[in-house]
């Protein structure tokens, strides 16, 4: 996904591997961390776990150096349905049949490796429902007005159309509703758009896509975009961001997320 982010979705992220090595002091200790990542889409099938460690500072990042293939984990949905998580290759854990995730389910997974044990647990978000959108032509951003809901936090890109549709790599920031109520509403904008799109010739040709995230995206996102470029998950150190994985040296974000569709920006 474009947005990745997230998660750079992506939100961001711990699916990539860093090839780059850097210099370090001799005095920094390595401590290795379990990491730990899921994206479940709504209306999508779900892709499954990766479990994979971090690497030593320094280290070149190798997929088969860093997968983990002795975990143990299994998925429970909505309380009730457990399903058997299997290592199938480079760290990626799957069910032994397809089931697609939807709006509105909550999954909890719970792992262990060796002695360390984790969970986590997200609810799926409802598509978002746009109300209105417009264009602000002082910030050159893409607004669009949402309906809100209990437990969900939003993000939006812009998207414009070059012959076909060319969008953000990146959120601009994420919009927390407050006093929710049954007609409640929130405004969720998109970075400005790059200056080659902000003549006239791209009026009419301005779209924005609104995604809905578990309310536990907000942290992980204010955190991550502060870190530093030391903080990368697959090697020692994971900074200040903050994480929905439980556990003792366990990192990573097991997150539901719903994306709206790409609407024009009147």
């Amino acid at each position: 996904m474009k947005y990745y982010l997230i998660i750079s979705i992506f939100f961001l992220l711990i699916f990539t591997g860093c090839e780059n090595e850097e210099i370090i002091s001799p005095d920094i200790s390595y401590d290795e961390l379990l990491v730990v990542q899921s994206e479940l889409n709504a209306d999508l099938n779900f892709a499954g776990v990766r479990v994979t460690k971090t690497l030593p500072l320094g280290a070149t990042f190798y997929i088969k150096n860093a997968e983990i293939k002795n975990a143990i984990l299994y998925l429970r949905v909505n309380g009730v349905k457990i399903i058997p998580l299997h290592y199938t290759t480079d760290g990626l854990y799957k069910s032994l049949y397809e089931f697609r995730v939807r709006e509105g389910e909550t999954y909890e997974l719970f792992g262990e490796r060796d002695s360390q044990t984790f969970y986590a647990k997200t609810i799926i978000p409802y598509k978002p429902e746009v109300f209105s959108t417009s264009f602000n032509s002082g910030g050159q951003f893409a607004e669009a007005n949402v309906k809100s809901l209990n437990g969900e936090v939003y993000a939006a890109l812009w998207v414009v159309d070059v012959g076909t549709f060319k969008m953000a790599n990146n959120f601009y920031n994420i919009s927390v509703p407050e006093n929710i109520s049954v007609l409640s509403t929130i405004n969720v904008r998109s970075a400005p758009y790059p200056t080659e799109y902000q003549n006239t010739y791209f009026n009419g040709r301005r779209y924005i896509q609104v995604y809905a995230f578990d309310s536990a995206f907000n942290n992980y996102f204010k955190t991550k975009i502060q870190s530093e470029t030391i903080n990368n998950p697959y090697v020692q150190g994971s900074g200040t961001t903050v994480w929905n994985l439980q556990g003792s040296k366990v990192i990573g974000m097991f997150i539901g997320v719903t994306k709206g569709d790409i609407v024009k920006v009147n």
